[in-house]
């Protein structure tokens, strides 16, 4: 429990350092350069304990997946995001995560939607349209497309603790988190430096530090410590972090960035979380037993 409060406490930061970094650097620069960083923090801590990345194409392959689904799209979308939105609203949308590791287990794992899945799912999602303000006159075009963004980040972490369970539970947590931020690292480098030649970049101290913070223990020690929490307790149950994070990231937000708080955030941010409950089934419906949470891999 430790080391979810611990992850939940880190990433939940993480969505400051974004809305920070991204006010000066293309969105893609930013993903870029925080999985960069946290690929190089991880190769350092790798090579002190004298290991070493696999060589096989099936690691690489599944690395390259993996990073393009947990690293590259997501940081991109959420950075994007952030240019629209509040980090505030940002991290309460994306923790519909889970929702979206049930249906990918579902999709990927076979595993059975029972009616309290489903009932849980359309919570969960109603929930998402309240916080995003669907419907409400403070809502404009960009914000929704922003909103949008938040939530198909959670998608794309959705699928990929579901992929890791079932692709990367041979290996140790620092060398799949390593080869995941160095694949992804490979990957996105060409599109980070091109668009920061084409758009330009504004680098000032704050922000140099939220990117290194973000890269450095916001993407390599946090990947590190997921990958561990999920050969523990599998990927469900480590997306339980979700829970926690838009606690810490809307506090951060609302004390720090000078935030505006709407209560529809509280209020969407909560159906969200009934709705994983229900998944997850922590909650009974009426006549149904509870049981224990399923578990996606462990």
């Amino acid at each position: 429990m430790r080391r979810l409060l611990l992850l939940a406490f880190i990433w939940g930061w993480s969505f400051l350092f974004i809305k920070v970094a991204v006010e000066g650097m293309t969105p893609t620069a930013v993903a870029a350069s925080r999985i960069a960083l946290g690929a190089i923090a991880l190769l350092v801590v790798l090579r002190v304990r004298h290991e070493s990345l696999p060589r096989s194409r099936t690691f690489w392959r599944h690395a390259a997946v993996s990073a393009t689904f947990a690293n590259i799209l997501p940081f991109t979308m959420l950075a994007w995001g952030e240019e629209r939105i509040t980090s505030a609203l940002t991290s309460v949308l994306n923790a519909s995560t889970p929702l979206f590791t049930a249906v990918a287990a579902f999709v990927y794992l076979k595993q059975r939607l029972d009616r309290r899945d489903v009932f849980g799912l359309l919570i969960g999602l109603a929930g998402v349209a309240v916080a995003a303000g669907l419907g409400g006159a403070d809502v404009a075009d960009s914000s929704i497309a922003g909103s949008l963004a938040a939530v198909a980040a959670g998608a794309c972490y959705g699928f990929a603790f579901t992929y890791a369970s079932k692709h990367q539970m041979g290996v140790s947590p620092l060398v799949a988190a390593t080869g995941q931020l160095t694949a992804g690292a490979v990957l996105m480098a060409p599109v980070g430096i091109g668009t920061s030649v084409v758009e330009g970049i504004d680098l000032e101290p704050h922000r140099i530090l939220a990117v290194v913070l973000l890269g450095a223990i916001g993407t390599g020690v946090a990947y590190l410590l997921y990958y561990r929490i999920v050969a523990d307790l599998g990927p469900t149950t480590t997306s339980l972090v979700t829970y926690i994070i838009p606690v810490v990231a809307v506090a951060v937000g609302v004390a720090l960035l000078d935030e505006t708080f709407h209560v529809r955030v509280v209020i969407g941010g909560a159906m969200i979380i009934v709705g994983i409950a229900l998944v997850q089934r922590r909650l009974r419906l009426p006549g149904r037993t509870a049981v224990v949470p399923a578990s996606t891999g462990g």
